[in-house]
């Protein structure tokens, strides 16, 4: 018998394919950075983070379909209202040129 000896082992490289990096272009816009307006008095409002993201979710309203034209307008805010109860509508603010805004397909 002859007693060979294996060559040492080289560490090991784990290579990524650019295929399974995601693309920044195709997450979509994050609906925490939509702004949001008062209807009744125009003010700005803050919500707490994550209530942008559910209320997009919850009316099923692709992230891909929004960008910085699109805004939320509430029916009331803590100066006007103060009550828990408000319907929210999205908006997309005209006047930008139809080959800046993402392809819409559905209902944002």
């Amino acid at each position: 018998m002859t007693n060979i000896k294996s060559a040492p082992k080289a560490p090991a490289f784990i290579k990524v394919s650019a295929s399974r990096v995601e693309d920044p272009m195709h997450r979509g816009y994050d609906p925490e950075m939509l702004y949001v307006e008062c209807s009744r008095c125009g003010s700005p409002v803050l919500w707490e983070p994550g209530r942008a993201t559910a209320l997009v979710r919850s009316a099923g309203i692709d992230p891909l379909e929004l960008d910085a034209t699109c805004m939320l307008v509430t029916d009331g805010c803590p100066v006007c209202s103060g009550q828990g109860h408000y319907t929210v509508q999205m908006y997309r603010l005209s006047g930008t040129p139809s080959h800046l805004r993402p392809p819409s397909q559905g209902n944002a």
